[in-house]
């Protein structure tokens, strides 16, 4: 018994290196992908331990390189909140990380809605319900978004 739950942890290591050496993985999406292979829960929450103990696997690091990643693609902290709570990311580390200095979330916005509306100043009621909804679509607050239509308009004056 103890040699075949030698080979099995064994087994759930190598599988969970493979995993890591893709790509960075949460605790939970690491526990999720080992479960569907290994049914042993008990083993995968030691590994899981033993990785992390390690620093070979960390909620941070993820966490970092996601939000960096989303605001590349131009996601607001709405959205990329939802996705990190999705991913099993603790609500503490994504808020901490989304109130980080380093973010300009307004010129965010505000490149967005310039990327979308061009040069044109002038916004009819329907192109600034559309830019709206796009903006919101992405995750942005409805106060960001007024503010970034304030910004947009006084620009060019």
């Amino acid at each position: 018994m103890d040699i075949e739950r030698r080979d099995l942890m064994k087994n759930i290591r190598l599988r969970a290196f493979d995993l890591l050496a893709l790509r960075e993985h949460t605790r939970r999406e690491l526990a999720t992908k080992l479960g569907r292979k290994f049914h042993d829960r008990d083993l995968i929450d030691e590994l899981l331990d033993e990785l992390k103990a390690a620093d070979l696997q960390s909620d941070q690091r993820y966490a970092e390189m996601f939000l960096q990643q989303r605001i590349r693609k131009g996601h607001g902290p709405k959205r990329i909140k939802a996705d990190l709570d999705r991913k099993g990311i603790a609500p503490e580390l994504s808020n901490m990380l989304l109130s980080s200095d380093g973010i300009d979330w307004r010129q965010l916005v505000l490149t967005l809605l310039q990327r979308k509306c061009g040069e044109k100043r002038d916004l009819s009621k329907a192109d600034m319900a559309r830019s709206g909804r796009f903006l919101a679509q992405r995750g942005f607050s409805t106060e960001q978004i007024y503010q970034a239509f304030r910004d947009y308009i006084n620009f060019g004056q």
